[in-house]
C-alpha cells in the first residue's frame, strides 16, 4: 500500500513538472501582436468578463515588458 501511495505521488509530481503550469501565455506573444491586442482592449467600453480577464493579462504583460525596457505597448 505504501508503494502505491509513493508511486502515485511521484506520478503526480512528474506530471506537474512536465506541464509548464506556471508559464505566462502572454509572454509568448510577439510585441506587435501584444500591442494590437492591448490597443483593442483600451478601445472597449464594456468588455465581457472573459475579454476583461484577457485584457488584464495583456496589461500585466505590457507592464512586465516595460519593466525590462521594452516599450511594446507604450
Amino acid at each position: 500500500m505504501k508503494f502505491i501511495n509513493t508511486a502515485g505521488i511521484l506520478l503526480l509530481v512528474s506530471g506537474l513538472a512536465a506541464c509548464d503550469m506556471f508559464s505566462n501565455p502572454s509572454a509568448e506573444i510577439p510585441d506587435s501582436e501584444l500591442r494590437s491586442k492591448w490597443r483593442e482592449c483600451k478601445s472597449l467600453s464594456n468588455p465581457s468578463r472573459t475579454k476583461a480577464l484577457a485584457c488584464d493579462n495583456y496589461d500585466r504583460e505590457c507592464d512586465r515588458r516595460k519593466g525590462k525596457g521594452n516599450l511594446a505597448c507604450y
